[in-house]
C-alpha cells in the first residue's frame, strides 16, 4: 500500500542547502522498483542537499525511528544514490552485528541485480564471509562491514552508513571521525531505533539533533510524545497491558512513531506487536521512548566545578598518585592529589595521552621525583593489566625499603572514593587547575549504581572520563595515606 501524506517527525532539524539532488536519487531508486515514500525522500533530500559551495550541506545524517519502517530502506536509497548519480569512491555500510551487514549486502545486490541499468555498470560482486563488496566501473565500490570491539577501524570511506547506531561507543567514533579529515566531501549516516541506556553516542546525536542547532546536523526522529504526556500515570505508567490509560495502547501515538502504519505495518500487525513484546521493548521499539541510563548524569554541577577551579592552585607534600585507561586502551591517564598549605584538597591531572605503553614508565619517574605516600589503582578496570609491571618495577602493596605504596580499590572503596570527591567538590573544599581534559571528563560523566551508593560509569559517560577517574582515586589515595591529622588526647575524668 502507498500512502502519499507525510507522517512528520516529531523532531527535524537540517542544515540550509542551495539545492539538491533528491529528486535524482528518487528518480534513480523508482528506476530499480523501490521508490522511496514520503518520509524517505524527506531524508534523502537532506542528505543529496548540496550547499553554495558545492559541497554536502550535512556532514551528519540521523534518522531515529521503529523497526521495520524506513531506516534500512533509506539507506539502500543513499547507497544508490552514491553509487550512480554522485558517483563517490568508497561508501562504507556497517552494521553492529556481522549477520546485519550481510543482509545488508544481499539486500543492495539483489536491488542492483534486478535492474538492467544499473547491473551493467557492475564490474564485480564480492561474496567473501566477511568481504562483502559490490564493485563498479570506474573504480566506485559499495562495501559492508561489521563493526568490532576493537573499535572502528576500518569504516573510514567518502560516505558511512552506521547501521544499528544504538550500539555505537565513543571507540567507534574515535576511530572513524579523524579518518573522514582528508576526505574531500564526506558523510556519516546514522539509523537506528531510540537508544538504549548505554548508547552514549546516539544520545548525544538526539540531544544535538532536537536542540537544532548543529549546522551541520540533518536529524529526523519520528516518536510518540512522552509517557508524562501520553500514559494516565504520566512517568509512573509500567506500560503493561493491564496498565490503564497506557499511551501504548493507543493507535494515534503508534501512526506517530511508525510512518509505515496502514502501508507496510496494518494496524493488526502492530497490535499484534504490543501484546507479544515485553512492555519495555515495544515502547521503545514502536513508541520510541528511548532507555534513559540507570544512574544518571554527574552529580557535579558546572558552577560547583567552575567555583573549585584555580590555576595557581599548588599542593604540598606529601602527594598520592593514581592511574587509570580507557577500555578501548586508547588513552591513559594519570593524576595526583594531596594538600594545599590552606588545607584544601588539591587533585590535577599530571599526564593524559593515547595508549598504554608509556604508563609504567612514567609512573616510576614521577615516584622517584616526588616519593608520593601511594598509588592507587582499581584492579578490576583496565588498568588492572599493569598490576604486574608495576610490582616488578617496585610498586608494592606491602612495601619494604625502598620499594613505593602500592593500593588496590574494591567496589566498597571506590564508591567511598566517588562519594567523597564529590562532596569535596559540591562543598568548596577542592580545588583543581582547570584543566580541559579534565573539565571535558566531569561535563560528560555519567554515573553507576554500586550497592547503595554510586561509581563513575564508562560505559554511559559522554567522552574519556579516565582523567575524571584517575583524580577521584589519587584524592582517596591521599585521604587513606597521606593526612595524619592531630588527635587530641582523651582523658576520663
Amino acid at each position: 500500500m502507498t500512502a502519499s501524506v507525510l507522517v512528520e517527525p516529531a523532531y527535524r532539524s537540517e542544515p540550509e542547502w542551495h539545492s539538491t539532488l533528491g529528486p535524482e536519487v528518487a528518480d534513480l531508486s523508482r528506476l530499480a522498483g523501490f521508490a522511496p515514500d514520503p518520509e524517505q525522500q524527506l531524508i534523502l533530500d537532506a542528505t543529496f542537499a548540496i550547499d553554495k559551495r558545492g559541497k554536502s550541506a550535512s556532514f551528519e545524517v540521523a534518522a531515529v525511528v521503529g523497526r521495520q519502517n524506513l531506516k534500512t530502506g533509506t539507506m539502500k536509497q543513499m547507497a544508490l544514490g552514491w553509487l550512480f548519480v554522485t558517483e563517490e569512491r568508497l561508501i562504507v555500510w556497517s552494521a553492529h552485528e556481522f549477520r546485519t551487514a550481510q543482509e545488508s549486502f544481499r539486500d543492495m545486490e539483489q536491488l542492483i541485480e534486478s535492474s538492467s541499468y544499473l547491473s551493467r555498470r557492475v564490474k564485480h560482486i564480492h561474496r567473501g564471509n566477511g568481504d562483502e563488496a559490490i564493485e563498479l566501473h570506474g573504480d566506485r565500490r559499495l562495501i559492508f562491514k561489521a563493526r568490532t570491539k576493537g573499535g572502528g577501524r576500518g569504516l573510514s570511506g567518502d560516505k558511512v552508513m552506521l547501521d544499528e547506531a544504538f550500539a555505537l561507543q565513543p571507540m567507534h567514533m574515535g576511530a572513524l571521525l579523524p579518518t573522514l579529515g582528508a576526505r574531500p566531501d564526506p558523510q556519516v549516516v546514522y539509523g537506528s531505533s531510540a537508544g538504549l541506556a548505554e548508547s552514549v553516542v546516539l544520545r548525544g546525536i538526539r540531544d544535538r539533533g532536537r536542540a537544532g542547532q548543529d549546522a551541520r546536523l540533518a536529524y529526523f526522529e519520528w516518536c510518540a510524545p512522552p509517557p508524562a504526556e501520553a500514559c494516565r500515570n504520566g512517568v509512573k505508567c509500567t506500560h503493561a497491558l493491564d496498565a490503564v490509560g497506557c499511551g501504548c495502547d493507543r493507535p494515534e501515538f503508534w501512526a506517530m512513531a511508525n510512518p509505515q502504519l496502514g502501508r507496510r505495518i496494518s494496524p493488526v500487525t502492530m497490535a499484534s506487536f504490543r501484546r507479544a513484546l515485553p512492555p519495555a521493548e515495544f515502547a521503545r521499539e514502536h513508541m520510541g521512548w528511548w532507555d534513559e541510563p540507570v544512574g544518571g548524569l554527574v552529580p557535579i554541577s558546572a558552577d560547583a566545578w567552575k567555583a573549585c577551579a584555580d590555576e595557581g592552585s599548588a599542593v604540598q607534600d606529601p602527594v598520592a598518585m593514581a592511574v587509570d585507561i580507557t577500555p578501548d586502551r586508547s588513552m591513559s591517564a594519570i593524576a595526583m592529589a594531596g594538600r594545599r598549605a590552606d588545607g584544601l584538597v588539591h587533585g590535577e591531572l599530571v599526564d593524559h595521552r593515547p595508549g598504554t605503553g608509556w604508563v609504567v614508565d612514567r609512573l616510576v619517574d614521577l615516584a622517584k621525583k616526588w616519593r608520593p605516600c601511594v598509588l592507587v589503582l582499581d584492579p578490576s578496570s583496565p588498568a588492572g593489566s599493569l598490576e604486574k609491571a608495576l610490582n616488578e618495577r617496585g610498586f608494592k602493596v606491602e612495601p619494604v625499603g625502598g620499594e613505593w605504596r602500592l593500593q588496590l580499590v574494591g567496589s566498597r572503596e571506590y564508591a567511598q572514593a566517588c562519594g567523597a570527591f564529590t562532596d569535596d567538590v559540591t562543598n568548596g573544599r577542592f580545588r583543581h587547575p582547570d584543566q580541559g581534559p579534565l573539565n571535558k571528563a566531569v561535563e560528560g560523566a555519567a554515573t553507576r549504581p554500586l550497592a547503595e551508593a554510586w561509581a563513575w560509569s564508562r560505559r554511559n559517560s559522554q567522552d574519556d572520563i579516565s582523567p575524571l577517574v584517575a583524580v577521584t582515586l589519587a584524592r582517596h589515595g591521599h585521604a587513606a595515606f597521606g593526612v595524619a591529622e592531630p588527635v587530641e588526647p582523651f582523658f576520663i575524668r
